[in-house]
């Protein structure tokens, strides 16, 4: 039995060939633990559990690993922490509310009648992992440092196309395209208008594992760039005054990640 899938890229149906038939994998992107899940968080359970379901079929229970994420680091998730548990330290009041809503989350999807994935991992968990990446990223060429935050460059990507496929090939949209319906205000730390934070300073009051991983990031990982706070005291040391010219979401309202990524 052949399954085929819908392939983005090439805007046909294909034939789903796993890389290894004894070990098929998905990732699906999870729910973001700061509030209820609304009608419109129940599509992708859905969608992914019929294809967990028919992957099983295929290949066996026991071949099949489905991987949905926790995101519990959000701003949202902050404030409703300070907001609900006041008395508590942040840090606490923000794995209540991530718990509570990871529970409220599982109960709605169980009602569904959907499977519970393989794994699913909490981002909190994984913070040097994402580091890693983000590092590899940076001393690619393609992010850089600047004010404290560390930013993609779809540019970047787009100027290694011998290498890399052309960075919103998938959503089949240009740079140009994006840059006219971005929904915020284009932050003066960038590069060009494009690029999108993959890291950002912590918020004074915030768990301390966010501002600890990107204090180390900044000082030991990521060099100097030309635009980055760093990189500016770093050259009015040597030379004086100089002028000179960063939640997975990019703000020109697109992703680097995929919703769904299968093997």
């Amino acid at each position: 039995m052949d399954l085929r899938l819908y392939d983005t890229l090439t805007k046909e149906k294909r034939i789903f060939v796993p890389l290894d038939p004894a070990n098929v994998r998905m990732y699906v992107c999870g729910p973001t633990v700061y509030d209820f899940a609304h009608i419109g968080n129940a599509r992708p359970v859905i969608v992914f559990d019929v294809l967990f379901r028919l992957l099983r079929h295929i290949y066996g229970e026991n071949h099949v690993t489905y991987v949905r994420n926790i995101t519990d680091v959000d701003d949202k998730i902050n404030d409703r922490a300070a907001r609900d548990f006041p008395g508590l330290p942040l840090n606490e009041a923000i794995r209540k509310v991530t718990e509570l809503t990871e529970k409220q989350f599982h109960d709605d999807v169980d009602a569904l009648g959907s499977l519970r994935p393989t794994v699913e991992p909490r981002a909190t968990d994984h913070i040097a992992e994402m580091r890693t990446i983000i590092e590899k990223l940076v001393q690619g060429g393609f992010a850089y440092v600047a004010e404290d935050h560390v930013l993609f460059s779809p540019q970047a990507m787009n100027a290694a196309n011998s290498l890399l496929p052309r960075y919103g090939a998938l959503s089949n949209r240009t740079l140009d395209e994006m840059i006219a319906g971005a929904r915020v205000d284009v932050a003066p730390y960038k590069r060009d208008t494009t690029d999108f934070v993959l890291w950002k300073p912590a918020k004074p009051g915030t768990p301390l594992h966010l501002p600890r991983a990107l204090a180390a990031l900044h000082r030991s990982s990521f060099p100097a760039t030309p635009g980055s706070a760093r990189a500016s005291r770093t050259a009015r040391a040597k030379t004086g005054p100089i002028e000179h010219s960063p939640e997975l979401h990019g703000e020109a309202g697109h992703t680097i990640g995929f919703r769904g990524r299968f093997q």
